[in-house]
């Protein structure tokens, strides 16, 4: 294939030189000599595209505009390309545009998609004051704030924060709340699925500290979970903590904090059952009609 096409290449190129070399006369029989030269090349070549590359296909329609020869220069220089090695990202882009966006055109989704990406600026100490009371009496744009906060540096005894954002009279604050708090759910429950994965095989006392110390965190603290979630984490973490007390040797720093989760979590189940037994007051029930 390659031998026809130089041939009809050089054919080519010969009759281009004798044409400039007779004159203007030349014209009248080279164009159709040229565009059949230039079709019968195309033809034959579409006939071996077989063992042509990806590039030296696309290459010869466009050779083909200039004729043989150019089909010819066009495959020669085709395998030379190489293409971009740099990948191509086909995920969600935020698009920046000249004019800024307001803060209220943001959605609740990438209002927290900033913030647990770290993409929001930071408040400085001096910001920050109360967050319960900017939450409750600051304006707008401060109860935003506390509430990235609250969302940034989130732990268990931060939950009330979140808690009060859920009643804000802001709806755009109540819809970040919302979502804060389905991510911190969904976020238990992978934290404590994982260490469940590494604690099964080798039992490891400091991934079991940890998921004793997690469930104790959230089941004490945690005030977006549903009392009864609480309650079973509660009994979980203290079943933990007291296989995990016998275990741990008479130095360890961490047998501190395992007496203060245990007093916690006591006090948590006493509270439960306390309410539990609480005697219903005539007062507190409505007559029937």
């Amino acid at each position: 294939m390659i031998a026809l096409l130089i041939l009809f290449s050089a054919a080519d190129l010969f009759l281009l030189f004798t044409g400039l070399a007779v004159g203007e006369g030349s014209i009248l029989w080279f164009a159709p000599i040229h565009l059949a030269l230039s079709c019968a090349a195309l033809l034959i070549m579409m006939k071996g595209l077989d063992g042509l590359g990806v590039r030296q296909r696309f290459a010869l329609p466009i050779g083909a505009a200039i004729g043989p020869a150019g089909m010819l220069a066009c495959l020669i220089l085709a395998p030379l390309v190489r293409p971009s090695r740099r990948k191509r990202q086909i995920a969600y882009r935020d698009v920046r545009t000249s004019k800024r966006r307001d803060v209220n055109d943001l959605s609740p989704v990438e209002r927290l998609g900033r913030i647990l990406d770290d993409r929001v600026r930071y408040p400085e100490s001096d910001e920050i004051g109360s967050l319960a009371t900017m939450l409750r009496y600051g304006n707008l744009q401060a109860r935003y704030r506390a509430l990235e906060t609250a969302v940034i540096s989130f732990e268990p005894r931060l939950s009330p924060l979140i808690v009060m954002a859920l009643s804000d009279e802001d709806q755009t604050i109540r819809a970040l709340a919302a979502a804060a708090a389905a991510q911190v759910s969904y976020n238990l429950a992978q934290q404590r699925s994982e260490l469940q994965a590494r604690i099964a095989p080798a039992q490891h006392l400091d991934d079991r500290y940890a998921l004793a110390m997690l469930l104790a965190d959230h089941g004490c603290f945690n005030q977006l979970l549903p009392q009864g979630q609480r309650l079973r984490l509660c009994q979980d973490a203290n079943r933990k903590l007291d296989e995990i007390a016998g275990l741990l040797k008479s130095g360890d720093i961490r047998r501190r904090s395992l007496q203060a989760a245990r007093a916690r979590i006591r006090r948590a189940l006493e509270r439960h059952l306390a309410g539990k037994a609480r005697p219903t007051r005539r007062g507190d029930v409505e007559p029937a009609s």
